[in-house]
């Protein structure tokens, strides 16, 4: 596989988590220099730190250590996002649920954003990728979706778009990309919680499947990379069609 990621030093933020772990790895299968960041210990990339990234002085910290000890940043991959069993319709919602829901998801991409952009404008050459996870749900309505969840994926996805467009002269691209739903334990968890539940959705998916951890980090390696050197302040679907479908195949 082409290096197109040699000397480059590429954070994965959430790098515990399945999805996380596979950016991280396709990174470093590329030549990249990984440092893995997640609030829980784990082992991920080439130098793993534990930082809780909704406080601002670790995030700040993190950047801050990373350019000291690697001399660079080129990639920024926020993974974060949680989902709340409490996160229902808002009619039934408590404000704790609504805060820490906004908190996990938007906050944290809100502070990496903020500490890491500079320093990516700082290296030499200035520029870089950053890419944000979000969910579909940003871009549909649902009546079952976790709406605290859903609200902060849409103000994530509008944040990457400004910053997008803001920094577009700057050599630093900015993207989004709208996960639906991808093959791991945790996925199928929840909607597994009623039986029924994951037969009706594979109705409504074109595809009818889940997506794969490989096509999860090869779409979030190609906006990372050069090749997706003309893209910025986009949405990308990675749904499997979910988002552009009004009837699906029988």
């Amino acid at each position: 596989m082409a290096e197109r990621f040699a000397g480059k030093v590429c954070v994965v933020n959430g790098a515990a988590s399945l999805i996380g772990r596979a950016v991280a790895d396709r990174f470093a299968s590329e030549g990249a220099l990984v440092v893995g960041v997640d609030k829980l210990a784990h082992s991920v990339g080439a130098q793993a730190v534990q930082a809780d990234l909704t406080y601002e002085s670790a995030v700040e910290a993190l950047y801050r250590d990373v350019v000291r000890d690697h001399g660079r940043l080129d990639v920024i991959y926020n993974n974060m996002g949680l989902m709340d069993r409490g996160d229902r319709s808002i009619l039934e919602m408590s404000l704790q649920t609504w805060r820490d829901a906004q908190d996990a998801n938007l906050t944290s991409i809100f502070l990496s954003c903020k500490h890491g952009i500079p320093h990516l404008l700082n290296t030499e050459p200035s520029g870089g990728s950053v890419i944000n996870s979000a969910s579909f749900l940003a871009a549909v309505g649902s009546a079952t979706a976790p709406m605290a969840y859903a609200a902060a994926k849409a103000a994530v996805v509008q944040l990457s778009r400004d910053l997008g467009v803001h920094l577009a002269r700057s050599g630093v691209r900015v993207n989004a990309v709208l996960f639906g739903p991808i093959e791991t334990p945790a996925q199928r968890e929840i909607l597994q919680r009623n039986p029924s539940v994951l037969a009706k959705r594979l109705v409504h998916w074109p595809m009818g499947r889940f997506g794969t951890l490989d096509e999860a980090a090869g779409t979030i390696a190609f906006l990372a990379s050069d090749d997706a050197g003309f893209i910025t302040g986009a949405a990308i679907p990675l749904d499997g069609g979910i988002t552009e479908a009004f009837t699906v195949p029988e």
